[in-house]
């Protein structure tokens, strides 16, 4: 059955829709990544892959924190990612869980900040903190398995490195909790579409 002009134009509306989506938000993961990327432990780069997945759903969520962070990584002011082949894939495995776990989250996450904010903050900070470590393991994890390094030595770095990873992890924390609730009951009041099914 042929499309209507009508749907014709719905549909590469809601295409040019999606594709400008996505481009904001890539947009804004590179100018938050390199607008902070010289304050030690800051980045609101993790939250922004998270809303991406949460927002966009897990494929633009996915194509957003992998080409953020690949060029990010690539491209970083202190040194590219290229010459470790191990930390790039690392860094790239990291955001994808990120991005996943933004995706998986619009199951649950808009029923509970319907019932009240505090319990939808107190999950989403924990899943700041979680992703945050996670993706510091996994960074650290690339250097010393390729590096030869047994197992009590690579715990004794991962051990020695929470301070290095904690003030991330509470910033993480903190943005996840707060911020995530800001943006998503203005989303739930005004877009509410975006948290109804694969966007």
């Amino acid at each position: 059955m042929k499309m209507t002009e009508k749907e014709t134009k719905n549909k590469t509306l809601i295409k040019n829709r999606k594709v400008a989506e996505t481009g904001i938000f890539l947009a804004l993961f590179l100018g938050l990544a390199y607008t902070f990327s010289y304050i030690p432990n800051l980045e609101f780069i993790t939250l922004t892959a998270f809303l991406a997945g949460l927002l966009l759903g897990w494929k633009r969520g996915l194509f957003v924190a992998l080409l953020g962070e690949g060029i990010f990584s690539i491209a970083n002011p202190f040194g590219s990612s290229l010459a470790f082949p191990s930390l790039l894939a690392a860094q790239l495995l990291g955001f994808a869980l990120v991005a996943t776990a933004g995706a998986l989250s619009r199951l649950f996450i808009p029923r509970l900040l319907k019932k009240g904010k505090l319990s939808a903050a107190l999950i989403l900070g924990a899943e700041g903190l979680l992703l945050t470590f996670l993706y510091n393991v996994l960074t650290t994890l690339s250097f010393t398995l390729t590096s030869g390094y047994n197992a009590e030595q690579t715990l004794a770095t991962i051990i020695s490195g929470i301070p290095f990873y904690l003030v991330n992890m509470i910033a993480n924390t903190l943005s996840f909790s707060i911020l995530t609730v800001l943006v998503l009951r203005y989303v739930l009041l005004h877009y509410p579409h975006y948290l109804k099914g694969e966007q």
